[in-house]
C-alpha cells in the first residue's frame, strides 16, 4: 500500500487530477496506516495478483475442515477479487498506469461491498461527463472501503477466537461497517443519477423529434445484484413442506430452464401458501439474481409492488409519485430484456383478470403464484402446480410439539404424552383442520397459564366451553370449522389487555398487507380519539392543544408500544421496520360483539386515516401529495369495503357514516380518479354514498362530482350527466353564486355539454366559471388555467381556430406561472390541444411539432396516460406505441381507445396494400368491430355501422364513430 501511496500520485500534475482529490486519498491512506500492525502493513503493501487471491479463496472453500456455513461465505467472497481488480483498473486508468495493491482479507460484509463496487465499475465505464465528479465519487467509495478494511483487520487481530468478548465487540463494528456501506451506496446512487442519461443519448434525442419521445434504452443494469423486494423476514417457525419446496425447486431452478416457467400453489386460506413461497424465496437467493414479491390482493397493491420493483432495479424515474403504469411498463421491459435470473412471486392472486397487464409475456424467468384457485393465468403449457393440503394428523402433532417448546418435545420424545393428554391433543388438533396458523395459536393457549394451566386437557375443556357460548358473527354465516377457528382466536382476543384488543380491532378493518406505525402517531393528537386514545403522547390532552412535537410522534408512546408487544408475543401480528401486519385469517376471526362497539372501531379507524390522508383544497389536484396517498390508499379502500359489508346488515346493526369517514372516502376517490383507477374509484364512491345519508348535502354533491369525472373518463356520458347535474343542483342550493367552490360544478357542466356537442351551453358554463375563478386570485390559478383549456376545446369544436389559439395561450401562460410542479403534466394537454387546432387549420408541420412537444412532456411526466396514447395516435407514425399504452391501461378487454387504434392501424395497413384475409390488418379490423359492438364502449354514438348511398361502409362516418368511443378531449 506504501508503494501504491507513492507511485499512484507522482504524476498528478500531468494527469490533470485536482489537488483536493489527491489530498483526500493521501489522508485516507495516512489515517488507516496507524490502525494496522507492522506485519499487516507489509502484507498489504506487497500485494498479490488477484487471480492468485481468488485461487486461495477457492482452496479454502475446498478444505474439508471448513463448515458448510463457511463454504457458503467463501463462495460469496470468490468473485470479489475480480470485481475489485476491475474497479481498481478503472481507477488506474483515471490516475496512473502503475499497478495497485490487492485486498487480501474479506469479512461478513463482502457480498454487499462487491455489489456496490460492481455497480460503480459499470457507472465509471459508461461515464462521459467531466471526470472530476467521477474522481470524487471514486475516492468517497474507496475511503469508506479503507476504513472498513482497517477496522476489520484490527478487530480480527485483537480477537482471534470466537469468544464472548469478540461477539460483544462485533456489534459496534458491524454498525460502523453498515454506516460505511450506506455511505458507499449513497455515493454510487448519486453517480447513477448522473449517468442514467448519457450525453450522446441526450444529443441524439434532442436532434430527432421521434427519438425525443421514445423510451430511453440504457445498455447497463442500473442496480447491483442480487436484489429483492421481499417484504417479510423468513419465518423462523416454518415447519415441514419439504416435498412441496423440492417440487418448486426442480421446476423453477434457472439452471435447468430457459423459458418462462409458472408454478402455482393453490389451496384454502390459512394452509400456508404464502409461508411456503416466502421460505422458497429466502432459501434460494443464491440461484436468482433478483427475487420480486408482488402483492395481488388489490389493484392498488399490485401497482405499489411494481413500483417497489422499479425502485429496487433503479429504473429511471421509478421513485416518482403517481407513475404506476410507467413503472409497470418499465419492469415488464426489464423482465423481457435482462440476462439476469429472476423470480417473480404473485401472492394472493385470486383473479385471472387482475394479473393481465402485469404478466411478463415473452420473458425468460420463473413465476411462483399463491392462490386459492388454480388459474392458468397465461394459458400457457409451461405451468405446473401443487395443491397445498393441510397438515395430516402426524404432521399437526409434530408441529404442535415444536411450537409448545423444548419441554413438550422432550416429553413426546420420551413417550410421556399418554392417556388423557394424548387424547386431548388429538381432539384439540382435530378442530383446526391441519392449519398451521391455528395450531400455532393453540400452542399459545396451552402455554398461557390462565387458559390451559399448562396442560393440553385443560386447554381442550376451556376451548369446548368457549365454543358453546361463542356468539355468531354479524356478517355471513360460518361453517363448523370456521366457527371453531373463530372461537380459538376469540379466546386469545379475550386474554388481551384493553389497549391490545382495541389496536387489533382497528387493524382488522385495514389492509392486512402492512400498516405504517406512523398512522398511529399523527401530529394532530385529536385524531386519536375513541378506541385509539391510548395512542396519544399525552392522554390528558386538552381540545385546544391539538399538536405534538415532531420528536414525540417519531417514537411510539409507552401504551402503544406495550400493545404492539403484547400482540406480537401472542403471534397475532407481525411487526418489523415500523410496519404492522395482520394475517387475513386473524382479521376474519375478529368478531365485534355489538353494533355500538363496531361503530366505535370504525369511527376510530376513519378518524386516524382521515388525518393521515391528504386533502384537496379548492378542487385543486392532489398530485403534489401522491407519495403520501400511495401509502394510505390500501387502507382507505379496505375500510370502504368493510363499511359496505357491515352497512348492509339490519337497521339496528347497520353502520353509520361519520363526517370524517365520508370525507376520507371523498379524498380517496379523488386520488384514485387522478391516477385513472376508475373502477376502484367508483367502488369507494359507492361506500361514500352509503355513508352519506343526506342526499341533498354538499358532501353528497362532492361524491357525485367525482363520480361524474370517472364516468366522463370512461366515456359514459349518461352516467356523467346524472352525477354532474346532481352536483350542480346541490351547489346552487347551498353556495353563493360567486363562491369559488361553486365554479367547480359550472366547469364540470361545461365539460359535459362540450362532449355532448351542446357547444353554446358549454361556452356559457365555462364563461361563468372563468369569471368566478378570475376573482379567486392566485389560489385559483390552476383552476382558471384548466377552464381556459377546456373552453378552447369548445372553440375548436366550433371551428373557431383563432379563438381557440388565443384561449390556449391564456391557459399556457397561467400554467407556466405555477412553479410548484403540480401543473407540469397539464402542459402536455396544452400542446395536444395546439396540435389539434393547427391540424384542423391545415397547418400540418406546426401540428406535428405541437404533438411532439406534448409527447416530450407526457413521456417524462406520465408516459402511459391517455394523453400520451392520444399524442402518438395523432402523429400517425406511432400507432403501435399508442396501442401498447392503451392495452396497458385496459388489459382485460378492448375498450374504446383500443378499438379506435386497431381500426386506424388496419386502415393504414390496407392503404399500404398490406390488407387481405388472414393478415394483421384483417385481424385488427375484426377486433375493432367487435369492440365497437361492445355496449360498454358505445359512448355517445350507437353501434350501428354507417353506410353510404351505395350500401358500402362510409369510412368518414365510421372514423367519427370510432372517435366517439374515446373521451371527448382525446379525440
Amino acid at each position: 500500500m506504501d508503494a501504491f501511496h507513492r507511485d499512484q500520485w507522482q504524476h498528478q500534475e500531468a494527469m490533470n487530477i485536482g489537488d483536493y482529490v489527491v489530498k483526500r486519498w493521501n489522508d485516507s491512506i495516512d489515517a488507516i496506516k496507524p490502525t494496522l500492525s507492522l506485519a499487516d502493513w507489509q502484507k498489504v503493501s506487497k500485494g498479490r495478483d488477484w487471480r492468485q487471491l481468488q485461487t486461495d479463496i477457492g482452496d479454502m472453500g475446498a478444505d474439508s475442515m471448513v463448515s458448510l456455513a463457511g463454504k457458503r461465505s467463501l463462495t460469496h467472497m470468490l468473485p470479489f477479487p475480480g470485481t475489485l481488480a476491475a474497479i481498481i483498473s478503472v481507477f488506474q486508468n483515471a490516475l496512473s498506469s502503475h499497478s495497485t495493491s490487492k485486498i487480501t482479507r474479506m469479512a461478513s460484509w463482502v457480498k454487499r461491498a462487491r455489489n456496490t463496487f460492481e455497480l460503480l465499475r459499470k457507472c465509471l465505464m459508461s461515464y462521459e461527463e467531466d471526470m472530476n465528479e467521477a474522481e470524487h465519487s471514486l475516492v468517497d467509495v474507496l475511503e469508506s472501503l479503507l476504513q472498513i478494511l482497517g477496522e476489520s483487520v484490527q478487530y480480527l487481530r485483537q480477537f482471534p477466537s470466537d469468544s464472548d468478548a469478540a461477539k460483544k465487540a462485533w456489534k459496534p463494528l458491524e454498525s460502523r461497517i453498515n454506516d460505511y456501506l450506506s455511505d458507499m451506496d449513497t455515493t454510487v446512487k448519486h453517480l447513477i443519477d448522473l449517468t442514467s442519461y448519457p450525453k450522446h443519448i441526450i444529443s441524439a434525442r434532442t436532434g430527432n423529434p421521434p427519438l425525443r419521445t421514445a423510451p430511453v434504452v440504457l445498455s447497463l443494469e442500473l442496480c447491483a445484484f442480487p436484489v429483492d423486494t421481499l417484504v417479510q423476514k423468513r419465518n423462523e417457525e416454518f415447519f415441514g413442506r419439504v416435498g412441496e419446496l423440492e417440487r418448486i425447486n426442480v421446476y423453477l431452478d434457472p439452471r435447468n430452464n430457459t423459458a418462462l416457467r409458472t408454478y402455482t400453489l393453490f389451496g384454502g386460506r390459512g394452509v400456508g401458501k404464502t409461508d411456503i413461497a416466502l421460505e422458497f424465496a429466502h432459501t434460494n437467493t443464491p440461484k436468482f439474481d433478483a427475487i420480486f414479491w408482488v402483492n395481488c390482493e388489490t389493484s392498488g397493491a399490485l401497482r405499489t409492488s411494481f413500483a417497489a420493483i422499479a425502485t429496487a432495479l433503479r429504473l429511471p424515474n421509478a421513485d416518482r409519485a403517481g407513475c404506476h403504469e410507467e413503472n409497470q411498463m418499465a419492469v415488464q421491459d426489464w423482465l423481457r430484456t435482462t440476462t439476469q435470473h429472476w423470480l417473480l412471486i404473485f401472492d394472493n392472486a385470486e383473479s385471472s383478470e387482475i394479473l393481465k397487464g402485469y404478466w411478463p409475456s415473452g420473458a425468460n424467468g420463473a413465476i411462483l403464484i399463491t392462490s386459492r384457485k388454480y388459474y392458468n393465468f397465461a394459458t400457457d403449457a409451461q405451468r405446473h402446480g401443487d395443491t397445498i393440503k393441510p397438515f395430516n394428523e402426524r404432521q399437526s402433532w409434530d408441529l404442535f410439539m415444536k411450537l409448545l417448546g423444548p419441554t413438550w418435545q422432550q416429553k413426546d420424545k420420551d413417550g410421556h404424552i399418554k392417556g388423557q393428554e394424548e387424547k386431548a391433543t388429538k381432539a384439540l388438533l382435530q378442530n383446526f383442520g391441519g392449519l398451521a396458523i391455528a395450531i400455532q395459536q393453540a400452542a399459545q393457549l396451552v402455554n398461557n397459564e390462565s387458559i390451559g394451566g399448562l396442560t393440553i386437557a385443560s386447554t381442550l375443556e376451556a376451548f369446548k366451553e368457549h365454543l358453546k357460548s361463542f356468539q355468531p358473527r354479524h356478517i355471513q354465516p360460518r361453517s363448523a370449522m370456521e366457527r371453531a377457528l373463530d372461537s380459538l382466536w376469540d379466546m386469545s382476543f379475550n386474554q388481551l389487555m384493553r389497549n391490545g384488543k382495541d389496536l387489533l380491532s382497528v387493524l382488522s378493518l385495514l389492509s392486512p398487507d402492512g400498516v405504517m406505525l406512523d398512522l398511529f402517531l399523527p401530529t394532530n393528537q385529536q385524531a386519536l380519539g375513541g378506541k385509539l386514545q391510548f395512542c396519544r403522547q399525552n392522554r390528558h390532552l386538552e381540545v385546544v392543544d391539538t399538536g405534538a412535537a415532531l420528536s414525540c410522534v417519531i417514537t411510539e408512546p409507552p401504551l402503544l408500544r406495550d400493545a404492539i408487544a403484547e400482540l406480537k408475543k401472542l403471534k397475532l401480528i407481525n411487526f418489523e421496520k415500523r410496519i404492522l401486519r395482520v394475517h387475513r385469517v386473524v382479521q376474519e376471526a375478529m368478531n365485534y360483539h355489538s353494533s355500538q362497539e363496531m361503530q366505535m372501531y370504525f369511527d376510530s379507524a376513519a378518524a386516524v386515516l382521515y388525518e393521515a390522508f391528504p386533502k384537496q383544497l379548492n378542487s385543486d389536484i392532489l398530485s403534489k401529495h401522491w407519495f403520501t396517498c400511495e401509502n394510505y390508499i390500501p387502507h382507505g379502500v379496505s375500510l370502504s369495503l368493510q363499511f359496505e359489508e357491515y352497512h348492509r346488515l339490519g337497521e339496528k346493526q347497520a353502520l353509520k357514516g361519520s363526517s370524517q369517514l365520508i370525507q376520507l372516502f371523498i379524498n380517496c376517490a379523488r386520488y384514485l380518479c387522478e391516477i385513472c383507477d376508475y373502477k376502484t374509484c367508483l367502488q369507494v364512491l359507492t361506500s361514500g354514498r352509503l355513508a352519506c345519508e343526506n342526499t341533498e348535502s354538499l358532501e353528497y354533491g362532492t361524491l357525485c362530482s367525482i363520480a361524474g369525472c370517472a364516468h366522463y373518463e370512461l366515456n359514459d356520458l349518461n352516467g356523467c350527466r346524472k352525477n354532474f347535474e346532481t352536483f350542480r343542483r346541490i351547489q346552487e342550493k347551498f353556495l353563493p353564486e360567486a363562491a369559488l367552490e361553486a365554479s367547480s360544478s359550472l366547469h364540470h357542466m361545461g365539460v359535459l355539454e362540450c362532449a355532448s356537442d351542446n357547444l353554446v351551453s358549454a361556452a356559457d358554463y365555462f364563461s361563468r366559471a372563468i369569471t368566478i375563478r378570475i376573482q379567486g386570485g392566485d389560489e385559483a390559478t390552476n383552476l382558471l388555467a384548466n377552464s381556459y383549456l377546456r373552453l378552447s376545446r369548445v372553440q375548436y369544436n366550433s371551428r373557431d381556430y383563432d379563438g381557440a389559439l388565443a384561449t390556449l395561450a391564456k391557459s399556457e401562460s397561467l400554467y407556466v406561472r405555477i412553479t410548484d410542479g403540480g401543473a407540469a403534466p397539464f402542459m402536455a394537454h396544452i400542446h395536444y390541444a395546439y396540435g389539434n387546432v393547427h391540424y384542423a387549420a391545415g397547418e400540418l408541420s406546426i401540428a406535428k411539432k405541437s404533438y411532439s412537444k406534448c409527447l416530450a412532456i407526457s413521456n417524462t411526466k406520465t408516459s402511459v396516460h391517455p394523453i400520451t396514447a392520444a399524442g402518438y395516435y395523432s402523429l400517425g407514425d406511432y400507432l403501435k406505441k399508442a396501442l401498447s399504452i392503451a392495452r396497458l391501461r385496459s388489459p382485460a378487454r378492448d375498450d374504446g381507445t383500443i378499438a379506435r387504434i386497431l381500426w386506424k392501424t388496419s386502415a393504414v395497413l390496407h392503404k399500404m396494400k398490406k390488407g387481405g384475409p388472414g393478415t394483421e390488418a384483417d385481424w385488427m379490423r375484426r377486433a375493432a368491430e367487435l369492440a365497437l359492438k361492445d355496449p360498454k364502449n358505445h359512448g355517445y354514438c350507437g353501434p350501428v355501422m354507417p353506410l353510404d348511398d351505395r350500401g358500402d361502409i362510409d369510412e368518414a362516418e365510421l372514423e367519427d364513430m370510432y372517435d366517439a368511443l374515446v373521451p371527448e378531449f382525446f379525440r
